[in-house]
């Protein structure tokens, strides 16, 4: 760039010397001038680092059951605009075939260890490690005495100590973003820590068990960009970014600060990596529950928190990968039923669908998906099973010391793309089991037997027939919605919102057939015995001689065994045989009959016969629909028990004698079809598919693609920015309050990192308002990103738009950083602030 003076004279020698003295001031403000500048380059290299798309900071019960609170503590990001969900942090899953070094732009790419490799895919059992150094460590949220005030999630900036106060009896109740006040039960002492260690350990042992994962290469590295976790979150130590985790695949950082309500402990995760897999997550357990009586229910809770952790999550579910190792197509549908009378959202996952009809003997094609919650409120919905159809399975929305993992959660793991289920490490699941594809797609006052009462005067047996119960019916102070109308009064129903109020029988208290402990004394005029073996059936059975009561018909505990493909029941001592399809059978010495229950009902865990069934279950490599197997990619024959290589590895590999693709360098999947992006995808922000490096808006808390025209109606600062792009989309947060707030909390300190300040502040006279105006845009561009069409990808700042900032401000912006710009072959349509005219400041 080159600069003349020209200093004229007119004959005047007067004149010129004049001349000649006003050239040498001018000289002489030129070379301040010219100081300023380079020194204001060099304070502009450090602040434009700080430029970044994100936001800023804002500022004793007996408990039976753990209330999940996982979707709530997600949506309170929202109030947080901006802030990412995950970081990316690459790892080394196998050598890399590019000799090319890597370009350390952006947040810098940690160096990797070259390591020798396994061979491709080879997973093994997952290592969680469990890092303890923030417990107690949080004086603003960690209990450390009584009468401690701490914050229980972000209590509003304004607010005093202390108010809002937690109160979960408050009406409304205040579980979160409010002030706690400390009792001696919320203080981690040694006992404690204890318990929590030993406690966290066996999760981390169960899941090495039940899950298996490709492993990382070396160290697990991770990106410590902002802090992992909620309500305050936990530093990364330095020495995880600096040096990585050895014998890692999942590190969990613990903290132990109070929670309100039934709510035991909750978990997140914070980093994943370049294929979506978590990779760091935090923990909290609250000290009040580290106790010897909540120690059955701690255990079932940490695995169904850490289950969020590594999956069990909507937000994780974009992250899908399919055999082929691309995003999957489609996760979850959302449907309007008419049957049951609302919208409801089911997982189509195919291993959760198969293991489903398994579970149900639901081989119609009717049964499409297994249904997500879609009650509870924010901390409920959307990330847990339907409770009406799994009950106490561990991911419904409330864990207590019942709940069992099924081979449906597990099975939504492996479909993830990132883990090998052993489904040896699921529960069997009474609820729902061989009740058929009707028990699925109908409501819940349409069902039969044990699952279903409408009278709170009869007596009756549980749904797995292991204790006596009685039906509890509620009249609510409130109409309940159509759809869960059973009665004819509209206030009436079941006990459980998340149960969608149905009406089935609830356990006594003293009620248990196989509890001698708990449970009341067998009546021996009735021929009860209580034990192991024993079972809840209907009876009237009474001795001779003796009247049963006012109810003729009732319920009773007999014992029960199978034995040559026959259900037996003994009564005083007695062995009859039961018809397989049940009915009433008689005994010596007693008026009345007892009900035999079907043979399946006591006696099979495997799926009663149906025309519907599948030869050899298609050896758990298919989708069974109306006795037809509907083979996963890389099986085929009539049982799918015969592996191949699909499409011939699709010329991208070497089909080996089992089956299986070895893919050659650069691809990857079940087929070798999919291209592996390099590095600098996930060093940049971005998300890989198929060798496509995405940036995904709803990789953001609260942010979506929204249309424009929407997007503006909300905005004053960036409204004549973007109204260019009037009829297209950009990622902005959802809520329209949050991105009025968004110009002040994010688009404004972009401005201002952007606009020059100290000495180059003094240039701006000389500037005009080209600058102004460049650092406008670029900051408006910057947080408030276009998106592609008809897609959820964010499309990064035109780097023509950062360099035209460089030209009208003087600047230094590193227009390389691909984290922020997109590379210089970009066009229009596929970055944001396409069309920037260069303007000088000069």
């Amino acid at each position: 760039m080159e600069f003349k003076i020209r200093c004229r004279s007119n004959g005047n020698s007067r004149c010129a010397v004049f001349s000649r003295r006003k050239c040498w001031t001018e000289l002489l403000l030129l070379q301040i001038l010219l100081l300023l500048v380079f020194l204001d380059i060099i304070q502009a290299k450090y602040n434009d680092k700080e430029l970044q798309w994100r936001e800023p900071e804002t500022g004793a019960e007996n408990v039976a059951s753990h209330s999940c609170i996982h979707d709530e503590i997600i949506e309170q990001r929202r109030k947080k605009p901006g802030n990412k969900v995950y970081s990316v942090t690459p790892q080394v899953y196998q050598a890399p075939d590019t000799s090319e070094p890597l370009h350390h732009t952006g947040r810098a790419l940690l160096e990797i260890q070259k390591v020798s490799s396994l061979p491709k895919n080879a997973k093994q059992p997952i290592r969680i490690y469990l890092n303890y150094d923030a417990v107690g460590h949080s004086p603003a949220r960690d209990c450390r005495k009584v009468g401690d005030i701490v914050k229980l999630g972000e209590p509003p900036a304004a607010s005093n100590l202390g108010t809002p106060s937690c109160n979960p009896q408050n009406d409304p109740p205040i579980y979160g973003d409010c002030w706690y006040n400390c009792t001696s039960d919320d203080i981690a002492g040694e006992d404690k820590r204890h318990r929590l260690r030993r406690a966290l350990g066996q999760t981390a042992d169960w899941f090495r068990r039940a899950l298996a994962v490709e492993p990382v290469r070396g160290n697990l590295r991770l990106s410590g960009y902002s802090a992992c976790g909620q309500d305050g979150g936990v530093q990364l130590p330095r020495e995880y970014v600096e040096e990585g985790v050895a014998d890692a695949d999942l590190v969990l950082l613990v903290t132990t600060r109070p929670t309100s309500g039934n709510t035991l402990a909750w978990a997140v995760a914070c980093e994943r990596d370049q294929w979506g897999r978590a990779i760091a997550g935090h923990v909290n357990v609250a000290p009040r529950h580290l106790t010897a009586e909540a120690e059955t229910l701690l255990s079932a809770t940490l695995i169904h928190e850490v289950m969020h952790v590594l999956g069990f999550d909507p937000h994780a579910f974009t992250h899908f990968r399919d055999e082929r190792k691309r995003r999957r197509t489609q996760v979850t549908e959302t449907v309007t039923d008419e049957k049951l009378g609302r919208t409801v959202t089911r997982v189509v996952l195919p291993r959760v669908v198969m293991h489903s009809r398994y579970h149900y003997g639901a081989f119609s094609e009717n049964f499409t998906g297994l249904e997500l919650e879609d009650g509870g409120g924010r901390g409920t919905s959307g990330s847990h099973w339907e409770k009406r159809l799994l009950m106490n399975e561990i991911m419904t929305g409330s864990v207590d010391t019942r709940s069992v993992v099924s081979k449906m959660t597990l099975a939504l793991l492996e479909d993830s793309g990132w883990y090998e289920a052993n489904y040896s490490m699921a529960d069997h699941l009474d609820w729902g089991h061989n009740q058929g594809t009707e028990f699925l797609t109908s409501p819940c006052n349409l069902w039969n037997g044990p699952y279903h009462c409408n009278t709170t005067q009869l007596t009756g047996c549980t749904y797995n027939r292991e204790a006596e119960g009685y039906c509890p019916i509620v009249n609510y102070s409130g109409d309940l919605p159509l759809w869960a109308r059973y009665f004819p009064q509209p206030n009436k129903g079941g006990q459980s919102s998340l149960a969608d109020y149905c009406t089935y029988f609830v356990a006594y208290s003293d009620g248990s057939c196989i509890d001698t402990n708990s449970a009341r004394e067998p009546d021996r005029m009735l021929g009860e015995v209580r034990g192991s073996n024993s079972r809840c059936m209907s009876s009237s059975l009474v001795r001779n001689g003796f009247v049963r009561g006012s109810m003729t018909q009732g319920n009773g505990c007999y014992q029960r065994r199978c034995t040559n493909n026959t259900l037996e029941v003994a009564v005083d001592g007695i062995w009859r045989t039961c018809p397989e399809a049940g009915g009433p059978i008689q005994f010596p010495g007693f008026n009345g009959e007892l009900i035999c229950p079907a043979y399946h009902e006591l006696c099979s865990i495997n799926p009663i016969l149906t025309s519907g069934q599948c030869p050899n279950s298609c050896n758990s490599n298919g989708d069974c629909i109306d006795g037809k197997c509907h083979c996963f990619i890389g099986f085929n024959g009539h049982d799918c028990s015969k592996r191949s290589c699909p499409t011939n590895c699709s010329g991208n590999g070497k089909c080996l004698k089992n089956g299986i693709c070895e893919c050659k360098n650069g691809y990857t999947g079940i087929d070798c079809s999919t291209a592996v992006c390099d590095e600098q995808c996930s060093l940049h922000g971005g998300v890989c598919d198929n060798g496509v490096c995405e940036f995904r808006c709803s990789d953001y808390a609260g942010y979506t693609c929204r249309n424009t025209s929407k997007v503006l109606e909300s905005l004053s600062i960036c409204k004549d920015v973007l109204i260019n792009d009037a009829e297209g989309q950009h990622c902005a947060p959802s809520e329209s309050s949050i991105l009025q707030q968004l110009e002040e909390v994010v688009v404004m300190p972009n401005y201002h990192r952007l606009y020059p300040t100290g000495a180059r502040k003094i240039l701006n006279i000389f500037r005009g308002r080209n600058c102004d105006k460049a650092a406008k845009r670029l900051a408006c561009w910057i947080s408030i990103q276009k998106c592609e069409k008809d897609g959820d990808n964010r499309l990064r700042v035109c780097h023509s738009a950062c360099q035209a900032y460089n030209l009208a401000c003087g600047a230094s912006l590193d227009c390389s950083d691909q984290t922020l710009f997109s590379d210089e072959g970009e066009g229009e349509g596929l970055c944001t602030g396409w069309g920037e005219e260069m303007e000088s400041w000069f």
